[in-house]
């Protein structure tokens, strides 16, 4: 009996390979969120940590609340910046772990094998290795899932209320996160046992929890003409005209997207899996396969339409769709295709490309090696900002003067790395998207200040939109990103000393009184 129990207890060798795997890149992960440089977006919702507020212009709250817990236990550093990215999307792994348990009971090694797989996926080692919005709302729909998996397997009125919350605080990560909601009500519409569950209270309860803690955000938008709602409409729904073959290149450009950052293979076995479970499901009503085809497919079309009514949705948007589509298509391969020859050298084929172009992504970040053109490589955002701050805090210093300046950059994001790199010792506002700093309530007190501009424009008169806002310029010099020995244009900067700021300037009017 004791010898049954501890076969029961200790892991088969293939999990043990599994988890093992697992468990060397969350170390690799480790190491490198404190070495990278702050990407743009990063330094941005940092900037926001440094200001909190009920919502934002570009996003709801929760990644600057997460930031602001992480940087108040460790300080201002990457590596403290980025740890909430890496502990929400380890927290989600569990949970889709869990699901897959909660669906599938009798298949351990499935599940094992889906944290695996995800794990080799670019679309989740970004979540691990960057603070975005995007990883805080895939822990919260990972949530959901799970306590949606638990209301159709055991039919406990009270799971509808974890479904409500999960919903609720992913509202507060990433406003996609609304998506769900309609998903969900597919799968009631369509699983003939799970219909009743229209005519019940709890559903309707579980969205008025969701509602009142999305409450703030939606008084934040009232109080600022829902800016944000509006900035949001205006990115992923803005219709344009194309012709046939415009839309077909669009097309061809989303779904190349969802190849790269799922990796080729593995994106195949997941349209060709997850179809056949969605196939299965509507013939059969197998009630696992619907709802998690119902939580995937509808997402993945969503986004397609508005890429072909506007621009190509980023990779981004729709990623909430593989938590329950690789759960379908694992499950799809276990039960069907396991045992067949043939898919199992293209499925091992796609996972053995997947953890090779996985190592090498990882490795890349820290020692850029792949032959990309230096320009054309996207990890170069991550080089170039430390020696930016120094050089600001070079002149400052050199030119000192108690409460005299503040940073002015022509994008947001770009300020934003100029105020991590000067250690936050200076205030950063970017005069052309006034909206992005509502967050600062009061900045009377810039008035006769100087700003130090950090100008993307390289020439002469690249300083004429600020001249209603200063008194004079005075040139101080240009900051050239060097990546891989090469100078890198978008990162270079026109530095200039903008003085005597008039005051006319606020979030709030962006315009000169």
């Amino acid at each position: 009996m004791k010898q049954k129990m501890l076969n029961r207890i200790k892991p088969s060798p293939e999990i043990g390979v599994l988890s093992f795997i697992i468990l060397f890149f969350y170390l690799l992960r480790l190491f490198i969120i404190g070495r990278l440089e702050l990407a743009p977006d990063e330094a941005y919702y940092w900037y926001w940590s440094k200001h909190l507020d009920l919502s934002y212009a570009d996003h709801p709250p929760m990644v600057a609340y997460i930031t602001a817990f992480f940087t108040g236990i460790g300080g201002d550093t990457e590596f403290f910046v980025r740890l909430g990215g890496l502990v929400f999307s380890t927290a989600a792994l569990v949970l889709l772990y869990q699901t897959s348990m909660t669906l599938f009971p009798d298949n351990k090694r499935m599940a094992w094998e889906l944290l695996f797989i995800f794990n080799l996926t670019l679309l989740f080692s970004a979540g691990c290795l960057l603070q975005t919005p995007d990883s805080m709302m895939f822990f919260f729909w990972a949530a959901a899932i799970f306590w949606g998996s638990k209301v159709i397997r055991q039919g406990s009125p009270r799971y509808w209320y974890g479904w409500g919350i999960a919903i609720g605080l992913g509202l507060l990560s990433k406003y996609t996160m609304i998506l769900i909601v309609p998903c969900t009500f597919i799968f009631l519409l369509l699983s003939s046992p799970h219909r009743f569950w229209l005519k019940k209270k709890e559903p309707y309860l579980a969205l008025l929890i969701a509602l009142g803690l999305f409450s703030p955000v939606i008084f934040w938008n009232w109080q600022h003409h829902w800016v944000s709602f509006l900035y949001q409409l205006e990115q992923g729904f803005n219709p344009e005209r194309r012709d046939l073959l415009q839309v077909i290149n669009k097309l061809w450009a989303y779904l190349g997207e969802l190849a790269a950052v799922f990796t080729p293979l593995l994106f195949i076995a997941f349209v060709i899996y997850s179809v056949k479970g969605t196939l299965i499901s509507l013939k059969g009503n197998k009630k696992e396969y619907l709802y998690l085809s119902s939580l995937s497919w509808p997402i993945l079309l969503f986004f397609g339409l508005s890429t072909a009514l506007g621009k190509v949705a980023g990779a981004n948007w729709p990623a909430p769709a593989f938590i329950a589509g690789t759960i379908l298509m694992v499950s799809v391969y276990h039960e069907y295709f396991k045992t067949r020859k043939g898919h199992q050298i293209f499925i091992g084929s796609g996972v053995a490309l997947a953890l090779i172009l996985s190592i090498m992504a990882h490795v890349h970040l820290i020692r850029p090696f792949i032959p990309i053109a230096p320009n054309l490589d996207p990890t170069q955002q991550f080089h170039g900002w430390r020696a930016l701050g120094a050089k600001i805090n070079k002149y400052l210093d050199e030119n000192p003067g108690p409460d005299r300046y503040f940073l002015v950059g022509d994008r947001g994001t770009t300020v934003a790395e100029a105020v991590f790199y000067t250690q936050n010792r200076f205030l950063g506002l970017d005069f052309n998207r006034p909206e992005r700093y509502l967050f600062l309530s009061n900045i009377g007190s810039l008035q006769g200040r100087e700003a130090v501009l950090i100008l993307h424009n390289q020439n002469a008169g690249a300083t004429r939109p600020y001249h209603p806002y200063f008194e004079a310029f005075q040139g101080i010099g240009r900051h050239h990103s060097i990546f891989r020995n090469t100078p890198i244009n978008s990162l270079t900067f026109q530095l200039v000393l903008g003085k005597g700021f008039r005051g006319n300037w606020s979030p709030h009017s962006g315009r000169p009184n």
